[in-house]
């Protein structure tokens, strides 16, 4: 759902207007121009579009990009637009004509990737959309979309998988098929079809990866020896909270109650707010590290990343599994650590999936019934077997 408000549009009240917190974008109708609005993402794209109710259904057509384009540019093209509208004629028919005749590239460069993912996915995945239309649908750049075939798409896919991974296949084709079915949704000639739709995807293994027993006693030692105590508090939490990396990392003292003990995620993968509870060991090592911060970040940077907080994670984590002697481990795997030790103890899977902050059709419903209690005594019991191995003492 988009929010929305009414303002009188000035090149200066345009520029001035913030990036939403959130992932949700804003729109801004201009009261000075009628059908004229813009929309800003949480990339923090800002452009023009024409909106109208054209008998009934409602249109949007792209103008262009703030700062690009002048407002009084934006407000004649609107005017156009509105006029078009006004004689019976559709205001989008010029971008569904333009769009029959477009290479590939030039439908995700124009339209696919400021039209949606700079509108609804985070900066790093607009990243790796951008990465993998670059790097992995070359060949057809420069196609017409309305000339790539089924069995084109099924070659590349096949290719993929033998020359990259089934993974990467599988990603690069998914994108193909979302592309084309934006495109027939927003007036690319639905008769021409969607060259990917039947394609088969590999059957991808989920990953079961996490620290067995025989494995906590040195990797707990290992982790003790680490210079870095910013790095171990942020893996022993990891091990005791459970989030995903990019959760963790990002973690605001602000959104820590220590005296209630919870702390709040505010922009989760699954799209949902989390409050999760902290345990005995960390509370403690939040209390030990909140003496010492200096800025509102939980695993600040200093200054010395751009975020504000710490990103790379890759030098001292392969050092702590060098000195371990642990191979094949990842740090995602520490929230799947987290959950075992759950299911261990015998915590039933609805509860380790609140503990998670998993999002699962069959499961939000019993989630939503659910007090923290259990879900607090469930990770308690988790990180108490967990230390159990690795002080020798498990029964």
């Amino acid at each position: 759902m988009v929010a929305k408000t009414h303002i009188n549009f000035t090149e200066k009240v345009l520029a001035e207007i913030p990036v939403p917190t959130n992932k949700k974008p804003m729109t801004y109708y201009d009261t000075g121009q009628a059908g004229l609005c813009m929309i800003v993402t949480y990339g923090g794209t800002k452009t023009y579009y024409f909106y109208v109710k054209f008998f009934g259904v409602p249109k949007r057509v792209k103008i262009g990009r703030v700062g690009i384009m002048k407002l009084v540019d934006a407000r004649m093209k609107a005017r156009e637009l509105r006029a078009k509208a006004d004689r019976g004629d559709d205001p989008a028919q010029e971008r569904q004509e333009t769009l029959h005749d477009m290479t590939l590239k030039q439908f995700f460069d124009t339209q696919y990737y400021p039209r949606h993912v700079m509108v609804y996915t985070r900066p790093k995945t607009q990243a790796k959309a951008e990465t993998m239309f670059r790097n992995y649908l070359t060949e057809f750049h420069k196609r017409k979309m309305i000339s790539i075939t089924r069995a084109e798409v099924e070659r590349m896919h096949v290719e993929l998988k033998d020359r990259i991974s089934l993974y990467t296949a599988n990603r690069t084709l998914g994108m193909v098929k979302h592309m084309y079915n934006k495109a027939i949704e927003w007036g690319y000639p639905s008769r021409h079809g969607n060259p990917a739709v039947g394609i088969k995807m590999f059957r991808e293994k989920s990953r079961d990866r996490f620290i067995e027993p025989e494995e906590l006693t040195r990797f707990f030692a290992a982790l003790k020896e680490e210079p870095n105590e910013i790095f171990r508090n942020y893996v022993l939490l990891s091990l005791y909270i459970g989030q995903r990396r990019q959760n963790m990392l990002s973690m605001r003292w602000s959104n820590v109650d220590l005296n209630l003990g919870f702390v709040f995620f505010p922009d989760s993968k699954n799209g949902d707010p989390q409050r999760i509870p902290l345990i005995t060991q960390a509370v403690d090592i939040l209390k030990d590290m909140r003496q010492y911060a200096t800025d509102d970040w939980v695993f600040s940077s200093h200054g010395k990343s751009k975020s504000g907080h710490m990103e790379d994670l890759h030098r001292p984590w392969y050092a702590l599994l060098k000195r371990s002697g642990i191979e094949n481990l990842r740090v995602h795997d520490l929230r799947r650590t987290f959950g075992s030790y759950q299911a261990i103890t015998g915590a039933s899977l609805h509860i380790i999936g609140k503990a998670l902050g998993d999002k699962t059709s069959a499961a939000t419903k019993v989630y939503a019934r659910l007090t923290m209690d259990p879900v607090r005594d469930s990770i308690q019991r988790g990180a108490d077997k967990m230390l159990e191995f690795v002080n020798g003492t498990e029964n």
